[in-house]
């Protein structure tokens, strides 16, 4: 690896009509994050949702840089977690920047993962018909993922991130040194959404997981090869972004294992498993699904669910029924006409969009995992 991959790099989100903006991954750049926001051009009052996590940690040296750069900031608490991510979380947030007498003129920053940086990013899409905002992202599944293209949501107790708007942020700044301080459950469901990117993407990528999942597991990857693989994993997020920016078609691949992961989530309350933990069980169930019709060697589902164990596959499913996974999976927003939408590998770095799967052969992929993973 060599040293330039260690140093910072800026990754383009190409957008139409000029809208593009930057993703800056590197190692201790948090101090750089006032300088960075100066530059463009955004207004002086920033009001930061932050997990309450973070307070102590990491908040203190980002509102010590935004404030060395003279800007006037409000802390917001939100904790992480997706049982907290709805509407009424929203109308807090808002409340509270009414309470700070926020105009147009402010913007809103986010401090944490996923949940944060898309609870953050939707109040930032309607307070006021629309602010500007910041993500930092303090996980694996924000850096490599959620922070990346302007998806914004809460979740409906029927339904995850089913009420939502495209939103793009005017800047990500990845550190990626905070990684190292994430207890590894959630190091693990992180690694699921690169796992993912490297079935659907990038053959090379899942031949390196292959080789050093258990370093990345337990944190002892060296820091320039943890900058690659998170420059890496943005780079494969912002190609589909710039060419499908809201999902009309190409961009939905992305939801590899995610339609029965999604479901699992909503079938357990959000409280049964984090995202990426749904995930790891949505991708294998998506293997299967795609070995039984015939479009992926089953060596390559073999090769998912090997890599996918070293990274940990969680327990407990076979308490959910697979009737009631199968329902949620039709709060999904993949659905076309009614019809279930899969994104199903075709092999190792490749995949495709798959239409009208029949119920029959969902059911049998989810009591696959249910029997499996038990």
């Amino acid at each position: 690896m060599s040293r330039a991959a260690f140093q910072m790099q800026s990754i383009t989100i190409a957008l139409p009509e000029g809208r593009n903006y930057q993703a800056l991954v590197g190692h201790d750049i948090l101090p750089e994050i006032g300088t960075r926001c100066r530059d463009l051009n955004l207004g002086m009052r920033v009001a930061a949702v932050v997990d309450p996590v973070l307070t102590e940690c990491i908040y203190p040296e980002i509102v010590n840089s935004l404030r060395a750069a003279d800007f006037d900031v409000e802390e917001i608490l939100f904790p992480g977690g997706d049982s907290a991510k709805n509407l009424d979380s929203a109308e807090e947030i808002i409340g509270r920047l009414i309470e700070f007498r926020m105009d147009r003129g402010c913007w809103i920053m986010a401090i944490g993962g996923g949940v944060v940086g898309d609870l953050a990013g939707f109040v930032a899409a309607t307070f006021l018909r629309g602010v500007s905002f910041v993500q930092v992202p303090t996980t694996i599944v924000a850096q490599v993922d959620a922070s990346i293209g302007g998806k914004t949501a809460v979740n409906h107790r029927l339904g995850k991130n089913t009420i939502g708007v495209f939103h793009q942020p005017r800047l990500v700044l990845t550190d990626t040194a905070v990684l190292r301080t994430l207890p590894i459950r959630d190091r693990v469901s992180g690694m699921s959404e690169v796992v993912k990117h490297a079935v659907i993407r990038d053959k090379k990528l899942f031949e390196f997981l292959e080789l050093e999942i258990d370093k990345i597991r337990t944190m002892e990857i060296e820091p320039e090869q943890l900058n690659w693989l998170i420059a890496r994993n943005v780079s494969i997020k912002a190609s589909v972004v710039a060419a499908d920016e809201k999902e009309s078609g190409f961009r939905a691949i992305l939801n590899y294992g995610h339609t029965i992961g999604h479901a699992i989530e909503s079938a357990t309350n959000y409280r049964g498993y984090n995202h990426g933990e749904a995930v790891i069980l949505g991708m294998i169930a998506a293997g299967r699904l795609a070995s039984l019709l015939g479009i992926w060697p089953v060596e390559d589902q073999m090769r998912q669910d090997a890599l996918l164990e070293r990274l940990g596959v969680p327990a407990g499913i076979s308490d959910v029924s697979a009737a009631t996974i199968l329902e949620r999976t039709y709060a999904d927003k993949k659905r076309i006409g009614g019809k279930l939408r899969f994104v199903l590998g075709n092999c190792i770095g490749d995949a495709q969009l798959v239409d009208d799967v029949d119920d029959v052969t969902v059911l049998e992929c989810i009591e696959y995992i249910r029997s499996e993973y038990p």
